[in-house]
């Protein structure tokens, strides 16, 4: 009886221990950074049962009444630098923060503050000295130099230190044992810059020069060079822009402290002597930038043997001349005409810097016979990557070109694929292909997976999970993240980035791309997807090889078979696309892969027909100019093409068909048509294609999504763009989408024109409800406050007569940019998906009352899928069925299922090859 009871009482105060709460961390301690006698603060936010106890550690020892959930250091101090926690306590056990790193600045010049004898005959030599606090961020450079008579100084190595490092900084001198006596120095003063260290075994040299283009008017405009260098003692690093540049151009919109830095490179130092003559790399800066913008890019170029020379652009702010004289311009963009002016402009700057090097490198003291001509190369950022375009596309002296996130504006790029290499990198701030940050002009389509989709060959596509137009440029190395996302926008998934690893992602990516195509030395990281770069959620390459599926942007059919049918827009015997089956139990089959006659990067998704066909189109590929197709497809996969569009009757369909109750199917094209800004068609099962609508802005642009029927049998969808010119794009005149009803024959109504609060640019389909209203949802827009003004996007009700209720606001922890369409479950919930936010900051799954309540099922967290895009698809049992466009264990996207309780299973993860041949 007395163990029974033993027994009992132990169960019972088990039951009872589980009543209470584990304490959990909510809100962590941040790093900290101060100058002396200022107040530091740590705080952290906890919940759990309580009461509460806390108790804050400092370097592994406990700190005396630090027993709240906050920590004040009043009068801080040096020796106050260092790691602290806090352990959160309550009946049911503890749990530890993260380390916060204290560091308490005392400015004191830079001094060699010890030395050293080491067991092997080495000298390690300490080194001293402090910024302010508020230069925290950066880097401090320590020129040292050594000598053997005190007379005669070598410059010996540039040493880097974080500011932030909590450690000592030294550096061992191994070469001690050749010298009798060794003398050792390093300036006093502080030498604070941005970027990280090149990484190349060149020292770096840089002078800068003024042009005057006979071509253009006799403008006048400076240039940079940066080049492999010979230290010489005494010379220092230069500075990193000049002050009026810092205080009046890009940077000081942001940060003053720029005027203060310095590069890490030596001014007018002697050319190399040991190498022989160099590759020359062309920088163009972005629009209204300045030609040192990208000082870590050209700086790392440089330090590995290349001859890099930036030039400000005609819509440069702020320039300096060498007298002094500062030049400042106030371009700006209105239109397309305006654009592609600018563009032309910095063309015949960056021809007539070709013609000057011809000059320099027969008489220049400094760069004669320095320079190998025959091995050019070109690399820009925003603007500066589009007049990089036109000069590799226009003159054959560029052998190979780089593309820092734009879009392209001159559409001979999409008709004309680029004979040289070529390398984009994308950024993750929106989707494609819809685009809301880079909404071109007159409904025009975003232009930049096109551009790369047309290439032949040697092109390269790189696209930086978490980054954003600015992570490309020194901006990302100037300016914190919160104040760049508040300039920018929010990137789909997750915080933006750390600028130092974007800045070694990028400048790995140029080298190997440069050395390859220029200087013929592959290191194999454009071979496919690496490893020590897993940022890299996209990575595409026009080799020929043939490749799993990989990155599926279309939800799923389910066959009448029970299995699901779907597209990946990569992948497949050339890299081109397929069409796949999978089971509910994953078990994946490719039933056909496209080769570009039969189509190629398939958007869409798949429609079984009544005749048990299955129906889709193709982005790219055909046999009329490459402007997609539509094609029918067995279940057993024989593929036939029905039609390819030609442009006049459309180009690029991104979106699914639906079959009308007339038998005859139904689709939108994002491109083409009278104005060329997309086409509403029908097509019949023998490919007879008609025209039905031609958009033209007014009544929208650019439909990415497919239509739906409604139970009056006219068909109802939306534009991404169009409708109010006044809403939508940096050029402000794209507008913000339209919602449209047409009838079979034709006939177009517009029923909603977006203004922004209501929503924006909706990517997604609509679904007509059991009540009769209309469900769908926006790319951006809704709560306004957010996302520098564009808002997350909505979901929103529709009558039939276009009256509009907006349900749903999103705003990251709910989900954000919901570029699919919801279906509308047998529960008479509605489902859907949004491409980032969340949890994990890589898309949510969600359900929603009809009246607009909205729950988040699953949040997506990249080893599971990143990116839904599509919407979902239901089994008889209830569950849900869809993809992800990115992640997964393969990194090329995944299928999914989820059950009606929200538990997630991956069935396919696409992709899978770390490294393709």
């Amino acid at each position: 009886m007395n163990i029974n009871i033993c027994v009992l009482a132990s169960a019972l105060l088990v039951a009872a221990f589980q009543c209470f709460g584990q304490p959990v961390i909510t809100a962590q301690p941040a790093n900290e950074f101060v100058d002396a006698a200022s107040v530091a603060r740590f705080s952290v936010v906890a919940s759990g049962t309580t009461p509460l106890s806390y108790q804050w550690f400092f370097d592994g020892a406990a700190r005396a009444n630090a027993t709240s959930s906050a920590l004040s250091l009043a009068n801080a101090q040096p020796t106050n630098s260092g790691n602290y926690w806090v352990v959160v306590s309550n009946i049911t056990g503890s749990v530890t923060s993260h380390v916060a790193e204290l560091k308490v600045f005392a400015f004191a010049p830079h001094n060699l503050s010890g030395i050293q004898a080491q067991s092997d005959g080495s000298i390690s030599l300490s080194f001293s000295g402090e910024t302010p606090a508020f230069l925290a961020p950066y880097y401090d450079l320590y020129p040292l130099a050594a000598s053997s008579n005190l007379v005669d100084w070598t410059p010996l190595v540039m040493l880097q230190r974080t500011n932030t490092a909590l450690d000592t900084l030294t550096y061992r001198d191994t070469t001690l044992s050749q010298f009798n006596q060794r003398f050792y120095r390093t300036p006093m003063n502080h030498f604070v810059t941005p970027d990280p260290q090149p990484t190349g075994p060149c020292s770096v040299g840089t002078f800068s020069m003024l042009l005057t283009n006979v071509n253009r008017g006799n403008a006048k405009f400076m240039v940079t060079f940066w080049y492999p260098a010979e230290a010489k003692a005494g010379v220092l690093p230069t500075e990193y822009v000049e002050p009026e540049v810092a205080y009046f151009g890009g940077y000081g919109a942001f940060f003053n402290p720029v005027a203060l830095f310095s590069s890490h490179s030596l001014p007018n130092a002697p050319f190399a002597t040991n190498i022989a003559a160099r590759p020359v790399v062309l920088y163009d800066p972005g629009f209204g930038g300045h030609r040192r913008e990208n000082t870590d890019k050209t700086e790392d170029l440089a330090s590995w043997g290349y001859v890099v020379v930036g030039l400000d652009a005609s819509d440069t702010s702020v320039s300096v001349w060498p007298g002094g004289e500062v030049e400042f311009e106030n371009a700006a963009l209105n239109n397309i005409e305006s654009d592609v002016a600018d563009i032309e402009g910095r063309l015949l700057d960056l021809r007539f810097v070709l013609d000057e090097l011809e000059r320099l490198n027969a008489s220049d003291p400094r760069l004669g016979g320095r320079l190998d001509l025959k091995k050019i190369g070109a690399f820009g950022w925003s603007q500066g990557g589009v007049s990089t375009a036109q000069l590799c596309l226009r003159d054959s002296r560029c052998k190979a070109g780089v593309d820092l996130d734009a879009t392209y504006i001159e559409t001979n790029v999409q008709t004309q694929p680029m004979t040289v290499p070529w390398l984009y990198f994308r950024s993750d701030l929106d989707a494609d292909p819809a685009g809301w940050w880079f909404a071109l002009p007159e409904g025009r389509s975003d232009d930049r997976l096109q551009v790369y989709n047309e290439q032949v060959t040697n092109a390269y596509w790189v696209k930086l999970i978490s980054s954003i137009h600015a992570s490309f440029g020194d901006d990302d190395l100037v300016v914190d993240p919160a104040t760049l996302q508040s300039q920018y926008a929010t990137p789909t998934h997750g915080q933006i980035l750390a600028s130092g690893r974007v800045s070694q992602i990028v400048r790995a990516y140029l080298l190997s791309f440069f050395n390859k195509f220029l200087q013929g030395e592959d290191n194999h990281l454009l071979d496919g997807p690496s490893p020590a770069y897993p940022e890299v959620m996209q990575f595409l390459s026009k080799s020929g090889a043939s490749l799993p599926p990989e990155y599926p942007s279309a939800g799923l059919a389910r066959g009448s078979d029970g299995s699901f049918y779907g597209t990946t827009a990569y992948g497949g015997a050339s890299d081109e696309g397929t069409v796949f089956q999978v089971t509910t139990n994953g078990i994946l089959t490719t039933l056909v892969s496209f080769d570009g006659t039969n189509g190629s990067y398939p958007a869409a998704g798949l429609l079984q027909a009544s005749d048990g066909n299955f129906y889709g189109t193709t982005q790219y590929g055909g046999t009329n100019r490459n402007n997609g197709t539509v094609f029918q497809i067995s279940s057993a996969g024989m593929l036939k093409t029905l039609t390819s569009f030609n442009g006049t009757n459309g180009s690029h369909p991104a979106a699914a068909l639906v079959q009308g109750a007339d038998g005859d199917f139904y689709g939108t094209t994002v491109g083409g048509g009278a104005s060329g800004m997309g086409t509403i068609f029908k097509i019949t099962s023998a490919g007879g294609l008609t025209t039905l609508v031609s958009f033209n802005n007014t009544n929208g642009a650019v439909p990415l999504a497919s239509l739906a029927q409604g139970s009056n049998g006219n068909f109802y969808g939306t534009t991404f763009q169009g409708g109010d010119l006044s809403v939508g794009g940096l050029f402000g005149n794209s507008g913000g989408g339209t919602i449209f009803e047409i009838t079979p024959s034709g006939v177009l109504t517009t029923l909603f024109k977006f203004t922004g609060s209501n929503g924006e640019n909706p990517a997604g389909g609509l679904v007509q409800g059991a009540n009769g209203s209309f469900y769908g949802t926006t790319s951006i827009g809704g709560n306004l406050n957010l996302n520098v003004g564009l808002g997350f996007g909505t979901v929103f009700k529709m009558t039939p007569t276009g009256v509009l209720t907006k349900l749903v606001s999103f705003n990251g922890s709910n989900g954000n940019f919901c570029l699919g369409g919801l279906m509308q479950g047998g529960d008479g919930n509605f489902y859907g998906t949004t491409a980032g936010g969340g949890g994990g900051g890589a898309g949510i799954i969600f359900q929603m009352t009809s009246a607009g309540g909205q729950t988040t099922l699953a949040a997506f967290h990249g080893p599971d899928g990143i990116g839904p895009l599509a919407s979902l698809v239901e089994d008889g049992a209830g569950n849900f069925y869809g993809t992800t466009e990115y992640g997964g264990a393969g990194a090329g996207g995944t299928v999914f299922q989820i059950s009606p309780d929200g538990i997630v299973k991956t069935l396919v993860s696409f992709g899978g090859q770390t490294n393709r041949p």
